[in-house]
């Protein structure tokens, strides 16, 4: 009987995103990060979101209870959720990273469920860059690779509009040369 095979010793000076676990990382690969003005964006998002939620909480609950306090603990509520997304967003953003390999496209992002995606290059379909007119303002895009599976779609938000370009015609080019994807 043969012995198992011996693990690789753990790497204390993985490149990765922060706080991220060694299962978590491509092996002897930098990660690229996106762009931290993703964090204003998604900061912006979510202020407007919650301002349109605590309105349409506040008037219907004042109409009909007319107590002054029903609206306002209703809008105390929603400004601390809006508060921990504030907070929360450049975490969320700082997590998000992609790295390019050989033969495939790594992508991780989360913080209490971490989740690495690897994206064989000749499983791509579709590379799809988009971007709403508050990304569009800030001059970020979103790519977004379309497998067979569902389950395998990835996206990488707030990338600067040339590197989306860049990370868009090189996918296309891997694709074509690695199998039968786009």
């Amino acid at each position: 009987m043969s012995a198992p095979p011996e693990m690789p010793a753990a790497s204390s000076d993985r490149v990765g995103p922060p706080d991220t676990p060694a299962v978590f990382a491509p092996p002897a690969e930098t990660w690229r990060r996106v762009s931290p003005k993703l964090t204003t964006v998604r900061r912006i998002a979510r202020t407007v979101t919650l301002a349109v939620i605590a309105v349409a909480l506040a008037v219907p609950t004042w109409l009909i209870w007319q107590q002054w306090w029903i609206p306002a603990v209703a809008v105390a509520v929603v400004f601390v959720w809006w508060l921990w997304l504030w907070v929360r967003a450049g975490r969320v953003v700082r997590a998000i990273g992609y790295a390019e390999r050989d033969a495939d496209l790594c992508v991780t992002g989360g913080l209490w469920f971490k989740e690495l995606l690897v994206v064989p290059f000749g499983r791509m379909q579709v590379v799809k860059v988009s971007s709403g007119p508050l990304l569009r303002a800030h001059g970020l895009a979103t790519v977004e690779l379309v497998t067979a599976s569902a389950q395998t779609d990835a996206t990488i938000p707030g990338l600067p509009m040339d590197e989306a370009r860049i990370l868009r015609d090189r996918l296309i080019q891997l694709s074509d040369a690695k199998g039968s994807g786009l």
